[in-house]
């Protein structure tokens, strides 16, 4: 027998291949919310990032990969560019003639390019591996501004000069790299510099910088246009943000517009203008959605802007004086190239129209939505959309493939075709669920999306709902959950604990609103079924505020959500292979110490890890009840981001199909994790998170159960106390009997290698542990209780060495918690012990 330390050596070839492709490599910094809220969607079915012609007669925008010339008047949208890469975030020369935009080459890169509007002709003006972003022409077109990761990865601007539609200069550097004292939480410790505009007069940049600041993307700030101008820079406005800020000064030179949520005032971006040396902003817009990149009309007289009131984001136009609002609707878009439409509709085995999820690119190499969809990434890289069960998109001549995917449970099915300009090409495909992959009584959920949280989409309960459709999803739960500051979608709990009305009267999937709790030091937890209220203040450990304490603990907050029924866990706790006691505790920092106390029932994955698989092990050898759940952390209103159930658990409810029988199955453990694998393991009758006992001396169990995929696996193991107790078939049903001498544990798990369809780093199952006891013998084990101890020593000296304690009396209480903790392993290894030991 092996144990699991042996398994990651045995493995290492496959974690090697395993694993999404990273997506703009050349960025040391940002991640996944610099990707979402900065960087331009890739592409947008919708308008993005408006700019006015120079004449005010018409908006640049970036729609569906392509730039586009849209008259305000008739909402007609021509197309200005065409090719291989993604274009948007354009701006205009002062006189008309040139488009500066980004191409992004699906996110290896993204580069500048220029479009000659005289000939229709475009070339590149950056051409490596780097980033460039926000270009700016100066207001006498002699230089542009922009935002690259030259040299070292991070975000620094500069300012070079450019005639004729060509570069007439070297680069002056106006920022530089620069490290915050501290490693600042969600941002890193170096400081990033970005969205520059200019100055009416061509002598300073507006922009927003996170130097000397400890929380957000930085503050609204304005420099001299000179080498190193960051050392003269001044502040302008001093409040957190979110990349959203766009600022865009006003054509007298003496206000800025911009979009923020105004500190922490509001859950959402709106338009404000500021006076350009500071002072008090302004509110332009107002509602329960997002205003997004303004941008003034020559005039002065418009704001261009992005809102996404109905949903998608979608170009609007604002009177500056008088109020008006203007949605400015794409009636007809006239493409450069030849177009033909595609009508697919996806069957069910009876022939009626079921929702899945759609992907493919065209014959351009480019993907295509349907313009009322939203266009997502997903962690493989590849582009998706949600459909109903039928649709119709607008996409380039020529050959290309289209899949539908629909959760772990349907055989994807894809066909080629061939789309000729002018024409309307149908296809149909049908989704097979054979009888192996029904898994009759088992309810699939993901424990963990969030459906607002800063991103393009205003995302409702009715659209998550139809998300969770095509991804073959009975249950999802959206978690409440604070970014920085801000509480976001905290308007949709409803006390009682149980069902969102969204989804009463749905006979499929099922809508509950729960709460993730944030400390980053500790590690956040999930609170599902709160029957009351939310609980605040929803996070702690938040430097620069005035919840900076790391009191109270996680295991104080659990205690007060499990006196209000609900189902507690840890949330994407620990990832990769490494042992998190070898490194800084993971995420889930104080999970040990929970799981000793009591207070929580759950451990999620929200990617495949065998770390967690280690950690879960250690805590099952001392029998702490923990369940395994899987939860992807899916930011839905985002486009690049986890796809929603791409981690799920499976819990056994029989026939209850209720919210409420959900959890009660979770609370007993009838659960396994997924990111793809179907699992399923009985001994003697029982089903995983269940207990069968012998008499004193042991005897015979049956172990009997099954496993299958719609990918290949390349491991199926039966776990005893931690070890590899039998080595599987990697498909079907298996059963034998062994004799038990000693209390211990077993659990069915599989792996397979890296695949895109899956949507994470590789296929991983896992069912909750069957307890088997011997007479009154325990399940003990003295070195995973010893591995703990060492834990808890290490966590104690990290919380000892936190500078914003607010008291000694706090750190006290819970330090006490972690000597109590402490205290149960220590005994726990030196009771009797079985098998485990």
């Amino acid at each position: 027998m092996r144990t699991i330390l042996g398994i990651l050596c045995a493995v290492s070839a496959v974690a090697q291949q395993s694993g999404s492709p990273v997506a703009y490599p050349a960025a040391r910094h940002g991640g996944q919310y610099m990707q979402n809220y900065y960087m331009p969607p890739a592409p947008s079915t919708t308008p993005w990032a408006p700019a006015w012609s120079p004449d005010g007669s018409w908006v640049a925008v970036g729609m569906q990969g392509s730039l586009w010339k849209v008259d305000p008047a008739s909402g007609t949208a021509t197309e200005l560019t065409e090719g291989g890469k993604y274009y948007s975030s354009p701006t205009f020369s002062p006189d008309g003639k040139w488009l500066v935009y980004t191409a992004d080459d699906d996110a290896r890169s993204i580069q500048l390019e220029v479009l000659n509007l005289e000939t229709g002709q475009s070339h590149a003006l950056t051409n490596d591996d780097k980033i460039y972003l926000d270009p700016a022409f100066s207001p006498d077109g002699t230089r542009i501004a922009y935002v690259s990761t030259r040299p070292n990865g991070y975000f620094n601007i500069f300012v070079r000069g450019i005639r004729d539609g060509r570069w007439s200069g070297e680069e002056i550097a106006l920022t530089r790299d620069n490290r915050y004292p501290r490693d600042r939480l969600y941002f890193g410790a170096w400081d990033m510099h970005t969205q520059p505009a200019w100055s009416r007069d061509g002598s300073e940049i507006f922009f927003v910088s996170n130097r000397g600041v400890p929380l957000g993307s930085g503050d609204l700030m304005r420099m001299p246009v000179q080498q190193d101008g960051i050392l003269k820079a001044k502040p302008v406005l001093q409040e957190q943000t979110l990349y959203r800020t766009r600022p865009d000064v006003s054509i007298d030179g003496k206000r800025i517009l911009y979009s923020s949520t105004s500190g922490t005032a509001d859950q959402f971006n709106h338009l404000y203008v500021l006076p350009v040396h500071g002072g008090a902003p302004y509110k332009l817009t107002f509602g329960d959605y997002d205003d997004f990149h303004p941008r003034w009309s020559p005039d002065g007289e418009w704001i261009a802007y992005i809102s996404n009131e109905g949903g998608l984001p979608q170009l609007y136009l604002l009177e500056t004086y008088g109020g008006a609002r203007k949605r400015v609707a794409i009636r007809e878009r006239r493409w450069k190239r030849p177009i033909g439409k595609l009508h697919v509709r996806v069957l069910d085995a009876s022939g009626a129209l079921t929702p899945a999820r759609i992907q493919g690119v065209a014959a351009d190499g480019r993907f295509y939505a349907p313009v009322a969809d939203y266009s997502r990434i997903g962690r493989s890289g590849l582009h998706s959309f949600h459909t109903a069960g039928e649709y119709s998109v607008e996409v380039p001549a020529g050959r290309m493939r289209v899949q539908a995917v629909k959760g772990f449970q349907y055989l994807p099915a894809a066909a080629d075709v061939e789309i000729r300009a002018g024409q309307v090409t149908e296809l149909r495909l049908k989704l097979e669920r054979p009888e192996r992959l029904a898994w009759k009584g088992w309810r699939s959920g993901s424990t963990h999306v969030h459906m607002n949280y800063g991103g393009n989409l205003h995302n409702t309960p009715e659209n998550l709902l139809r998300m969770a459709r095509a991804e073959g999803l009975d249950i999802v739960f959206n978690q409440v959950a604070n970014k920085d500051n801000r509480v976001l979608d905290y308007q949709y709990f409803v006390p009682g604990g149980g069902e969102h009305p969204a989804s009463k009267g749905s006979p499929d999937v099922k809508l509950l609103i729960g709460q993730e709790y944030r400390p980053p030091f500790y590690g956040h937890m999930s609170f599902l079924g709160l029957r009351d209220h939310l609980i605040s203040p929803f996070t702690t450990g938040y430097e620069g505020t005035a919840i900076e304490s790391l009191y109270p603990s996680n295991t104080d907050m659990l205690r007060k959500a499990r006196a209000q029924g609900a189902l507690t866990g840890y949330v994407h706790a620990f990832s990769g292979d490494r042992d998190p006691l070898e490194t800084s505790l993971g995420v889930g920092k104080s999970f040990p110490v929970d799981a000793a106390l009591g207070t929580v029932h759950t451990l999620e994955w929200s990617t495949a890890s065998r770390a967690a698989l280690q950690v879960w092990h250690h805590v099952l050898n001392n029998d702490f009840q923990v369940a395994p759940v899987g939860g992807e952390d899916s930011i839905s209103n985002l486009h690049r981001v986890k796809l929603v159930g791409s981690v799920r658990t499976y819990a056994y409810t029989g026939p209850d199909t209720s919210v409420e029988g959900w959890l009660e199955a979770a609370k007993k453990g009838l659960t396994f994790f997924s990111t793809g694998p179907l699992l399923d393991l009985r001994i003697n009758g029982s089903r995983p998170g269940e207990a069968v006992q012998l008499p004193p001396g042991g005897g015979a169990i049956t172990i009997e159960g099954r496993t299958d995929s719609i990918t290949p696996l390349s491991k199926v193991v039966l776990y005893h106390n931690g070890r590899v107790f039998k080595e599987l078939p990697l498909g079907g049903r298996f059963r034998e009997t062994v004799q038990v001498t000693g209390s211990g544990w077993f659990s069915l798990y599989a792996e397979g290698p890296y695949t895109p369809l899956l949507d994470g780093e590789y296929p991983q199952a896992a069912t909750n542990a069957i307890r088997v006891y011997v007479g009154d013998d325990k399940i003990r084990n003295r070195a995973s209780a010893e591995y703990f101890v060492r834990w808890i020593d290490k966590l104690e000296s990290m919380a000892n060495a936190w500078p914003w304690w607010r008291s000694e009396k706090e750190r006290k209480h819970v330090l006490a918690q972690f000597a109590e903790a402490r205290a149960i392993y220590k005994a726990r290894a030196e009771e009797r012990f079985g098998e485990t030991r």
